[in-house]
Order: structure tokens, then C-alpha cells, then sequence
């Protein structure tokens, strides 16, 4: 388990390079105990793979899927991993490579056992969850096998049983004006200035949305670019603006009232020229938790059922109409930080809750 992360860690998955080099690891790996792995690619980098252990098929299946991209580095050291105090180091280590070795060790340990189940367990490793989310869609999109008890996303929770996250919305606002020698800003139109205008707008707007587990929903100025040279007056600025959702909220709402505040603008400032870009949209997730799949993890796993504010792929999966739980190894707190790790006893420590978790429902 501890090569088959080193492996991952070292097939740099970051949306530039894509995931196929990851899903062939994972490939290999599930081949050696005679599994028989399916590979989707698609432009030419992108991928996702899935395997399939089968079982008498007497009970429903349970469905493992997680994400085989990573976000980038600044320091190519961290693609190269480091085995230190107990610890795994490297990009992904902890988002979701972790996850994904110790799921899929579980999965490899059953197989060369020839353990009999009474319900198959389902992998799939998916790409661009970082970014365009385009993995999962095309997993579910072609996604046929409808008797499914459960599906588990081994994402870093430190091992709380997860049922509900925030959603997010990622706008970009552009804001448009006519370049100038800075000498003559009056023979210009400033776009930084239309984009102060646009963000003091946007201070007063109050985001609302409330869940009992979640709690409110929020939202982040994040990134700001614009101007060319000191002595030009910008024709150009642009911000990305991090909205995180709760579940029930109205997404079309909100942009509604973001096109609103530029509506209002204009008529004051006839020279303000902006345009609202939707860049990405992913939803909530709130999974019943009196269902019976989450009743027997709760049993299983002896642990309550929580919610956390970051977001991950899940809310894809509800297409599947099956319940949807988080439960993974590592600290989310680590996610994207320079110094990403795992514990290898947590690692250990997952591969057995998740065979337990096997055990437990499918013998």
C-alpha cells in the first residue's frame, strides 16, 4: 500500500500533464490480483478507471469512487514522495491519493483472499475533481448497474463519517474600459476603477442561505488581475469570487442578484462595462442519515454522522439516487499545503475500516 501511494504521488496528476499515467498505476495494481480494470481516456491525458470485484451478487453493491487529479505544486519535490517519521510526503499524499490506496489495497487484499461476497464492490478513480469536474460526469452519465446500496468517497476526513458539505459557485466578473497614456486618464475609460465600483456593490450584498448542519453559506473575493504598465490606464480587470452553498439554495438566485448589482452600476456610471462568467458550479450535499446504509456504517464504524465546509465531488453522485457518505484518511487541514502528508498507520488503519466495512454489509 505504502509503493502503491509512493507510485500515485510520483504519476503527477495536475490538470496540465491529465491522469492517465495515475489510472494505469492504479491498473497495474489492480491486475496483480487478477482484477480486470477498465480505462476511459479521453483527450488524449484525461482518464478514469474503474474495476469491478464481483461477488454471488445475493445483496446490493457498494460503490467506491474518488479522484485521480491533484492540484499543482510550486515545488517539483513534491511529486517526488519522501517517507519520513511515519509519514508519507508528497502532492496528493492526502488529497485523495491516500484515499485511493488504501480503498483499493482493501479491494486487492479481498480479491487474492477469493473472500466470497454476497455484494460486488464497485472502484472508480475519476479525473479533474480540482477543476472542470469532468470526470464524474462522464462516469455517471455512463454509469448502468442500479443495485447499489451505498456509495463511499474516500476523501481526507480523518476518519469522521461525512453526510453533508457546502456546495460552491466560482464567478469571475470582468470588468471592460479604454486604455490611455496615464498622463491623460481622461482620455480613458480606468477598468480597475469600474471593478473598485463593482466590489464596494458587492460588500453590501449579504449571501443568504442557512442549513441546520452547515450552517450559512458564504462568500470570498479570492483573486484580482488587471492593468498592463504603470503608465496605462487599464482597459482590462478581472476578480473570482468563491461562493460556498448550502443545500436548497437557489444558484440562479444568486447570479441573478450579482447581474443585478451590475445592472444598477450601469445606470449610474454610463461608462461601466461588466460581464458575470459562471467558471465553475458544484453542488451541496446532505445525505439522510436514518437511511440504512448510513445506520449500519454508523454501526460499523462506531461513528456519528457529520457534516464539513469543504466541497468534493459526491453531490455528482446523487444522480445514482443511492446514499452518500465521506470517510477517508488524512487531515483536510493538509489538502494543497507545501507540506501534504499522510500517516502511514492511517493508511493501515483505513485499508481495515474499509475491509470491515466489506465484511460487514457484503458477507
Amino acid at each position: 500500500m505504502n509503493s502503491l501511494l509512493k507510485k500515485l504521488i510520483e504519476s503527477k496528476s495536475t490538470s496540465d500533464v491529465g491522469e492517465i499515467s495515475c489510472a494505469r498505476v492504479l491498473a497495474d495494481y489492480f491486475k496483480s490480483a487478477g482484477l480486470k480494470p477498465k480505462i476511459d481516456i479521453w483527450d488524449k491525458t484525461r482518464a478514469n478507471i474503474t474495476v469491478q470485484l464481483k461477488s454471488t451478487a445475493e445483496k446490493p453493491a457498494i460503490l467506491f469512487v474518488g479522484h485521480l487529479d491533484v492540484v499543482p505544486a510550486d515545488n517539483p519535490e513534491m511529486f517526488r514522495p519522501l517517507e519520513r517519521g511515519g509519514k508519507i510526503f508528497g502532492r496528493g499524499a492526502c488529497d485523495m491519493k491516500g484515499g485511493l490506496a488504501a480503498s483499493a489495497s482493501a479491494i486487492v487484499e479481498l480479491a487474492k483472499s477469493k473472500t466470497k461476497l454476497k455484494g460486488d464492490i464497485i472502484f472508480s478513480a475519476t479525473a479533474g475533481e480540482e477543476t472542470d469536474s469532468s470526470g464524474i460526469r462522464k462516469f455517471v452519465k455512463s454509469f448502468n448497474l442500479k443495485n447499489i446500496c451505498g456509495i463511499i468517497v474516500p476523501e481526507p476526513t480523518d476518519f469522521e463519517l461525512v453526510v453533508a458539505h457546502r456546495g460552491l459557485l466560482w464567478l469571475q466578473i470582468n470588468t471592460t474600459g479604454k486604455s490611455a497614456h496615464s498622463s491623460m486618464p481622461h482620455l480613458g475609460i480606468n477598468a480597475i476603477d469600474s471593478m473598485r465600483l463593482f466590489l464596494n456593490e458587492l460588500s453590501k450584498f449579504k449571501i443568504r442561505g442557512y442549513n441546520k448542519l452547515l450552517g450559512k453559506a458564504s462568500m470570498s473575493v479570492n483573486k484580482i488581475s488587471g492593468g498592463k504598465a504603470s503608465n496605462i490606464v487599464p482597459d482590462y480587470c478581472s476578480t473570482e469570487i468563491d461562493i460556498r452553498t448550502v443545500p436548497g439554495q437557489d444558484i440562479k438566485n444568486i447570479i441573478e442578484n450579482i447581474n443585478d448589482i451590475i445592472h444598477r452600476i450601469k445606470k449610474i456610471s454610463p461608462d461601466f462595462q461588466a460581464q458575470l462568467n459562471i467558471l465553475r458550479h458544484a453542488g451541496a450535499l446532505q445525505t439522510d442519515i436514518n437511511t440504512k446504509f448510513v445506520k449500519e456504517l454508523t454501526k460499523t464504524l462506531n461513528k456519528e454522522p457529520k457534516p464539513v465546509p469543504f466541497t468534493t465531488d459526491a453531490p455528482y453522485l446523487t444522480a445514482l439516487n443511492t446514499p452518500i457518505v465521506v470517510f477517508g484518511p488524512g487531515l483536510p487541514a493538509l489538502c494543497h499545503k507545501p507540506n501534504e502528508h499522510i500517516k502511514i498507520k492511517d493508511l493501515k488503519t483505513a485499508a481495515l475500516q474499509y475491509k470491515k466495512i466489506f465484511m460487514h454489509l457484503l458477507k
